[in-house]
């Protein structure tokens, strides 16, 4: 009886571990955006207002979460050439109801704003890494986890890009004025995203290294 306790508490302590290691690799020390370089098309083009950001990460995890889950249930009993097609289809049906959603309910203006990205979020390649990918050989609560911390590690990106240029170049953060006399319009051009991103990669490696050492 003892023996059995042990081994359920073992396994249980693995399993949490299993899921930390999941959650922190996926949003921090593989960062999807700033490690792998995956999803970095809609920050370059569409990330220039903090709203933005938060809206294309909310899609972005309408997408995904359901699609790991899916993947990581049924994935291994699909033929490989049947996994993208499917998964795509799924993920357009989700975004044409995020889409209504947003135009109906939410802001006609914001889905002007992104009514050319929001469709393109459902054949992005950060869903299909890490649904087609990863959430196919993992168990459904790593793959939930994963698309959980993947999504979270968009959206932290996508979101700190889009404010910071939204601040420099209209002198807004969430469309509120500032009344800052300096602007800098330019920086709502993709040139400045990658500068962006490249400061954030560098700063997360040297944070990364920092620990390592310590």
């Amino acid at each position: 009886m003892s023996n059995t306790g042990n081994k359920s508490k073992q396994s249980s302590a693995n399993n949490t571990k299993e899921l930390q290691n999941a959650f922190f690799d996926s949003f921090l020390s593989r960062n999807i955006v700033l490690v792998q370089a995956i999803g970095i098309a809609p920050i370059l083009a569409a990330g220039i207002t903090l709203q933005n950001g938060v809206t294309l990460t909310l899609c972005t995890a309408a997408v995904l979460l359901p699609s790991s889950l899916f993947m990581s249930f049924f994935g291994d009993r699909l033929p490989a050439w049947v996994r993208a097609p499917l998964y795509t289809v799924g993920s357009t049906l989700l975004l044409l109801g995020a889409a209504l959603l947003i135009d109906r309910f939410i802001s006609q203006q914001l889905y002007a704003n992104l009514y050319i990205f929001l469709p393109l979020t459902a054949v992005n390649s950060l869903v299909s890494y890490r649904a087609g990918g990863f959430s196919v050989s993992h168990k459904p609560t790593v793959a939930l986890v994963d698309a959980i911390a993947s999504s979270l590690g968009f959206g932290i990106v996508i979101c700190v890009v889009s404010a910071l240029r939204e601040i420099t170049s209209y002198g807004k953060l969430w469309n509120i004025p500032l009344n800052s006399a300096f602007k800098l319009p330019e920086a709502a051009l993709p040139y400045a995203a990658f500068l962006l991103l490249g400061f954030m990669a560098a700063f997360l490696q040297w944070i990364k290294s920092a620990s390592e050492r310590d």
